[in-house]
C-alpha cells in the first residue's frame, strides 16, 4: 500500500503542478486579449469621433472596420478545444451584403474634405480583426486528456498485477480458494493477457491510433510476468531456481520482442528484468559458465535490439550492466578457476568486442567501442592480478589485448585502446610478485609481440603520427624498468638481466628508426628524434647496468659523438639537439661518479693535496675533453658549438688537473688558467680566430680561483666602512695567495686585453680591463698593507695614519702620472680621473670622517708642524685639485666645493696643530688647560682675519662670510664661555683681545673697501 501511496502522491503531484502552469498560461493570454480590445475599443471610439465631423458623402465613403467581439466571446473561443474550434472554422460563413450602389469617393477626395484626417486614414489602414493565436506546443487537453492518462494506465496496470499477487498473500481467508500455485497462475494468465492486448493494440493500431496503448499493455505485462516468477520461486518454492531463471530468460527474450513492436518502454523492462534475474533467482551461488551464457545473451539481445531501433543508449546500459556483473565475479573471486575464468573471459571479450563492434556502427559512437575495450582489458587486467598471475588469466589477458590492436588496425579513432592496453601490460608486468623468469620472460615477450609488431609496421606510414614513435620508445624503456623490478642485486651496481633488457628495447626502438630511415619525410617531424632519442637512453641504461660506472661519462659521450656524426645524414635538426643533450648527460654523470679509488679526482679541481685517481681520471676528464672538442668543431648550430667550446676549456682544465703532481696544483693551477687566456691574446694578435666560449670559460675558472681572497677583502672592506679596521691576518690574504690568485692574475689579464686589441669586441675587452683593474687594485692595496707592517708595524692606533696617507699618495701619484704623460690617451683620460677620486673618496672616510686623530685614536707625530697633519688636511684639497683638472666634466662641480673644503681643511688643521703642541702626537688626550683654552679664541680670531684678509686679496666673497662666521663664533666664545670661567688679568686680556679684534676688522672692512669698490663675489 505504502508504494501504491507513493505512486499515487507523485503522479497526482505532477498533474496539479501541471494544470497550475497551464491555468497560469490562460490566465496570461486573458490578459493579453482584454488589453489588445481595449486598445481596439478606444481607436474604433477615435475613429468614429472624426467620421462625424465630415460631410455625409465622405463619411460614407470610408470603409468601416467591423466591431471587436464583447470580451467573453474573445474567451470563449480562445478557450474552446481544437475539435470545436476547428468545426467552427469549418462551417460556411454568409456572403457579405453589397453595399448600395454610390458614387466612389476616394480617399485623396477626402484630403479636399476633411483636410488632414485622409492622410491619417491612409497612413493607419484597415483595422484587423482579432484572431486567436494557436501553440505549438501541446495545449492543456493534449496533455491532460491523451498522454498522462494512457501512461498513468500502464503504471496502474502494471501495480495491479503486483497488488494482485500481493493482495492474495494478505488476505489469508482467501488461501483456501487462492493457493499459492493458483495465485501465480493468476498473475501469469494477467500477465499474458496484457501482453496480448498491447498485441491486439499493435495489430488494431489503426483503429486505435496511439502506439502508447501498446507500450503500457506491454510494460505492464512484462512486470507482472516479472513478479509472478519471481514470487513462485522466492517466496512459494513452486519452482526451482534454475527454472525461474530459465523463465525469467523467456520473459527477457519476450521483452526484447515486443520492443521491437512497442518502442522503448519494452526495452527498458527487459534491460533490469534480464540483468537483474539472476540476482532474484540464483543469488551469489550463481552457476558461472551458465550465468555468463546468459549474460552474453541478454546483453547480445539488448544490443540487437539497440541497432535495430537505433537507439545507443540501450547498448550503453546493456553493456554496463553486463560489465558490473563480470566486475562483481572477478572481485568476488568467483572467476578463477579453469572454467570460470574461461567464461568470464568469454564474456569480458564478448561485451568489449564482439557486441561494440557490430552493434555500434556509427562513427559518433565510436567513443563507446573504445570506452567498451579499454574497460573490458581493465576488467581482465584486474582479473590476472587477483587471480594470482595464473598462465590462463595471463593468456585471456592476451587474447584481448590482440584484440584491442586489431580494433585500432580497423578504424584509426580506436588507436587509444592499443595504447591503454599496453599501459596496463607494463603495470601488471611490474605488479606481478615473484614470477618465474621463464614464465616473466614469454609472457613480457608475447605482450611485447602484440603491441609493438603493429607499430612498427606502421610507424612510417603516412599520415605521420608521431604517437606511434612514442609509443614504441615507451615500449623499449618499459624493458628495462620491468627487469629492474624483478632482477636480483639490481641495487648493488650490476644486473646483467637490466642491461640485456635495455639492449633489447635499444634494438626495438633502433629497428623502427631504421626502418623509417628511407622515408623521405622523416625529417618533418619528431618520429625518429623520439626513437633515436630512447635508442640513446637505453644504451645509456645498459652501460651503467653492465659495466663499471665510472666508465658511464664516456659511454654516454660516445653516444653523443654517434648522434653528432649522424646528425646531418638524417637531416633532421633534432638529431643534433640530441646530440648535445646526451653530451651534456655525460658531464653531469661525470660530477656524479668516481674513479673506483675514490681518490682527489673533484678535489684535485680546487687545488687541494690529495692523490688524484691516476690514470683514470685522466682517461675520463681527457676522453669528454676530447669529445667536447669535436662537438666544438663539427656541430652545425653556433650555440652548440659555443657551448661545446666552453665545456672543451672547462674538462681541459679538468684533465690538468688530474695531470699535475699532488703538490704543484695549487701553485701552477691558479696560473695556467690565465696564462692559456694570455696565450690566446697572441694567438689573436698574430691573427688566428680563437673560441671565445672557451676563453670565457677559462676566465671565469681564473674568477673562481681569485673567489676566495675577493670574499675575504670586501668582507674586511664593507666592515671597515663601519669603522672596523682592516686586517693582514686571514690566510687568504697572505702574500702567497694575492699572488698567485689576484696579482699574478691581473697581470696576465692585462696582457691578453693589451694582446687582443682592436681583434676582440670592445664590451668583452672592456670587462677584461675593469676585472683586471679590480684584482690589480685589490691585489696592490693587500701587498702594500703587508709590506707597511713589516716595515712600521700593524698596529692600528701607532701605524694606521701613516698608512692610509701611504696609500693616498700611491693612488693620487699614479693618478697625476697618468695625467701628466698620458693626458690624451684612453689610460690618462679614464685611469687618472678614477684614481683621483678614489683617493678623494678614501681619504674623505677613512681618515676625515671615520678616523680623525681630532676625535679617533691615531698618532700624528711628536714634532709640531713636521708630523702628520700637513698632509692629512691637504690630501683632500690636492685629491680635488687632481680630479678638476684631468676631468672636464666635473670641473666646474669640483670648483664650486673645492674652497669650502679648503676652508674647513685649514680650519681643521690649525685646531689639530693646536692640540697637538699642547698633547702631542695623540689629540685625543683628555683634558684642556685654560692656556689651550684661551688659544682656541685667539685661533678663531686669527682665522678669521685671514680668512678676511684673503677674501679681500682674491676677491672672494665666500672666505668674507667666512671669516665672519669666524669671528661671530669667537664673540661667543669669549662673552658665553670664557668670560664665565676666567677671571682677573685674563679676563680683561680677553675682552681687550676681543674688541681689538672687532675694531680692526671694521677699520679694515672700512678702508679696504672703500678704497677698492665693490667687492666681486
Amino acid at each position: 500500500m505504502e508504494l501504491v501511496f507513493a505512486l499515487v502522491v507523485l503522479v497526482g503531484g505532477g498533474l496539479l503542478l501541471g494544470a497550475r502552469s497551464r491555468i497560469g498560461h490562460v490566465e496570461y493570454r486573458l490578459r493579453l486579449v482584454e488589453d489588445e480590445l481595449r486598445r481596439r475599443i478606444a481607436a474604433h471610439a477615435a475613429l468614429e469621433t472624426r467620421l462625424a465631423d465630415l460631410p455625409p458623402l465622405a463619411r460614407d465613403a470610408v470603409p468601416r472596420a467591423a466591431p471587436p467581439p464583447p470580451p467573453h466571446e474573445a474567451v470563449v473561443a480562445e478557450s474552446t478545444p481544437d475539435v470545436e474550434t476547428a468545426a467552427i472554422e469549418d462551417a460556411p460563413v454568409p456572403p457579405a451584403t453589397e453595399p448600395p450602389n454610390e458614387p466612389a469617393v476616394s480617399v485623396a477626395d477626402l484630403s479636399d474634405q476633411s483636410g488632414v484626417f485622409a492622410e491619417d486614414v491612409a497612413a493607419a489602414g484597415p483595422v484587423p480583426e482579432p484572431t486567436a493565436r494557436r501553440r505549438a506546443s501541446i495545449n492543456f487537453e493534449e496533455l491532460f486528456g491523451r498522454r498522462l492518462p494512457i501512461w498513468a494506465g500502464g503504471i496502474t496496470l502494471a501495480i495491479a498485477g503486483v497488488l494482485i499477487v500481493r493482495y492474495a498473500i494478505d488476505q489469508g481467508f482467501f488461501a483456501r480458494i487462492f493457493t499459492p500455485g493458483v495465485q501465480v497462475v493468476c498473475g501469469l494468465l494477467f500477465g499474458l493477457g496484457l501482453i496480448g492486448g498491447a498485441e491486439w493494440a499493435w495489430r488494431q493500431r489503426e483503429r486505435v491510433g496511439d502506439p502508447r496503448v501498446g507500450q503500457a499493455l506491454a510494460g505492464a505485462g512484462i512486470s507482472t510476468l516479472y513478479a509472478a516468477l519471481l514470487v513462485a520461486a522466492n517466496l512459494y518454492h513452486l519452482i526451482a531456481p534454475l527454472a525461474a531463471f530459465a523463465g525469467l530468460a523467456v520473459v527477457t527474450g519476450a521483452s526484447l520482442w515486443l520492443a521491437l513492436r512497442h518502442g522503448a518502454p519494452a526495452a527498458l523492462l527487459g534491460l533490469v528484468g534480464g540483468l537483474a534475474a539472476p540476482a532474484l533467482t540464483f543469488g551469489p551461488d550463481a552457476n558461472v559458465p551458465l550465468l555468463a551464457v546468459y549474460l552474453g545473451l541478454t546483453v547480445a539481445g539488448l544490443a540487437g535490439v539497440s541497432r535495430q531501433r537505433r537507439w545507443p543508449w540501450l547498448a550503453a546500459l546493456a553493456l554496463a550492466g553486463g560489465a558490473g556483473w563480470s566486475l562483481w565475479l572477478i572481485l568476488a573471486g568467483r572467476a578463477f578457476a579453469t572454467l570460470d575464468a574461461l567464461a568470464v573471459g568469454a564474456l569480458v571479450g564478448l561485451m568489449a568486442l564482439a557486441v561494440p563492434l557490430f552493434t555500434l556502427t556509427d562513427a559518433a559512437r565510436r567513443p563507446l567501442r573504445a570506452v567498451s575495450a579499454i574497460v573490458g582489458a581493465a576488467q581482465l587486467g584486474l582479473l590476472v592480478a587477483l587471480g594470482g598471475f595464473a598462465p590462463l588469466h595471463w593468456g585471456l589477458f592476451v587474447l584481448i589485448a590482440a584484440a584491442g590492436q586489431f580494433l585500432a588496425w580497423r578504424e584509426a579513432s580506436l588507436a587509444i585502446v592499443p595504447t591503454l592496453g599496453a599501459a596496463l601490460s607494463v603495470l601488471l608486468l611490474l605488479i606481478w610478485p615473484d614470477p618465474l623468469p621463464s614464465v616473466l620472460i614469454v609472457v613480457a615477450l608475447a605482450l611485447a609481440a602484440i603491441h609493438a609488431a603493429p607499430l612498427l609496421a606502421r610507424l612510417w606510414q603516412e599520415p605521420a603520427v608521431v604517437q606511434r614513435s612514442v609509443e614504441l620508445a615507451a615500449i623499449g624503456l618499459a624493458a628495462p624498468l620491468v627487469a629492474l623490478r624483478h632482477g636480483e642485486g639490481v641495487w648493488d651496481g650490476h644486473a646483467l638481466a637490466v642491461a640485456v633488457s635495455a639492449l633489447a628495447g635499444a634494438a626495438l626502438t633502433a629497428a623502427g628508426a631504421a626502418a623509417g630511415w628511407q622515408s623521405l619525410t622523416r625529417g618533418n617531424d619528431r618520429r625518429l628524434a623520439v626513437l633515436l632519442a630512447s635508442t640513446g637512453v637505453l644504451l645509456v641504461l645498459a652501460a651503467w647496468f653492465a659495466l663499471p660506472h665510472w666508465q658511464a661519462p664516456l659511454w654516454t659521450g660516445l653516444v653523443a659523438l654517434a648522434f653528432l656524426a649522424l646528425g646531418p645524414k638524417a637531416s633532421d635538426w633534432r638529431v643534433e639537439r640530441l646530440a648535445a643533450a646526451f653530451g651534456a648527460l655525460a658531464v653531469l654523470l661525470l660530477a656524479m661518479t668516481f674513479a673506483p679509488d675514490r681518490g682527489g679526482e673533484f678535489a684535485a679541481l680546487f687545488g687541494i693535496d690529495e692523490p688524484a685517481s691516476g690514470g683514470l681520471g685522466l682517461l675520463r676528464w681527457g676522453g669528454l675533453a676530447l669529445a667536447s672538442g669535436v662537438f666544438a668543431a663539427r656541430a652545425q648550430t653556433p650555440m652548440l658549438r659555443h657551448a661545446a667550446q666552453a665545456f672543451a676549456a672547462l674538462l681541459a682544465y679538468g684533465f690538468v688537473a688530474q695531470a699535475l703532481p699532488q703538490a704543484a696544483r695549487s701553485v701552477a693551477l691558479p696560473l695556467l688558467v690565465p696564462a692559456a687566456l694570455a696565450i690566446m691574446g697572441w694567438w689573436c694578435r698574430a691573427g688566428r680566430r680563437i673560441p671565445l666560449a672557451g676563453a670565457a670559460m677559462l676566465f671565469v675558472l681564473s674568477l673562481c680561483w681569485a673567489f676566495l681572497p675577493l670574499v675575504v677583502w670586501l668582507n674586511q672592506a664593507l666592515q671597515s666602512l663601519g669603522g672596523v679596521p682592516m686586517t693582514v691576518n686571514d690566510a687568504d690574504l697572505a702574500v702567497s695567495p694575492v699572488l698567485r690568485r689576484l696579482a699574478a692574475p691581473a697581470l696576465l689579464f692585462v696582457a691578453a686585453a693589451w694582446s687582443a686589441r682592436g681583434r676582440l669586441p670592445r664590451p668583452a675587452l672592456a670587462v677584461v680591463w675593469f676585472v683586471a683593474g679590480g684584482l690589480g687594485i685589490i691585489a696592490l692595496h693587500t701587498l702594500y698593507r703587508h709590506g707597511f707592517a713589516a716595515v712600521a708595524g700593524s698596529d692600528f692606533v701607532t701605524a694606521g695614519l701613516a698608512q692610509r696617507l701611504g696609500w693616498i699618495a700611491l693612488v693620487g701619484g699614479a693618478g697625476t702620472v697618468l695625467w701628466w704623460r698620458y693626458p690624451q690617451d684612453r689610460a690618462g683620460k679614464l685611469g687618472s680621473p678614477v684614481l683621483a677620486a678614489a683617493a678623494a673618496l678614501h681619504v674623505l672616510v677613512y681618515s676625515l670622517v671615520l678616523h680623525n686623530p681630532l676625535w679617533s685614536a691615531q698618532h700624528v707625530g711628536v714634532l709640531p708642524v713636521l708630523n702628520l697633519l700637513i698632509p692629512l688636511f691637504a690630501a683632500l684639497p690636492l685629491a680635488l685639485l687632481l680630479l678638476q683638472h684631468c676631468c672636464a666634466v666635473l670641473a666646474g662641480a669640483v670648483g664650486r666645493i673645492m674652497q669650502p673644503v679648503l676652508m674647513v681643511s685649514v680650519i681643521m688643521f690649525c685646531w689639530a696643530s693646536l692640540r697637538q703642541s699642547f698633547h702631542g702626537t695623540l689629540l685625543v688626550a683628555p683634558g684642556v688647560s685654560d692656556a689651550e683654552d684661551i688659544l682656541r679664541s685667539i685661533l678663531g680670531i686669527a682665522l678669521a682675519i685671514a680668512f678676511l684678509l684673503w677674501g679681500i686679496r682674491s676677491g672672494r666673497r665666500d672666505w668674507r662670510l667666512a671669516s665672519l662666521g669666524l669671528m661671530l663664533a669667537a664673540v661667543v666664545k669669549v662673552f658665553v664661555f670664557d668670560a664665565s670661567g676666567l677671571e682677573g688679568l685674563l679676563r680683561i686680556g680677553s675682552f681687550v683681545a676681543l674688541g681689538f679684534s672687532l675694531i680692526g676688522i671694521g677699520w679694515l672692512y672700512s678702508r679696504q673697501l672703500r678704497a677698492q669698490g665693490p667687492m666681486a663675489d
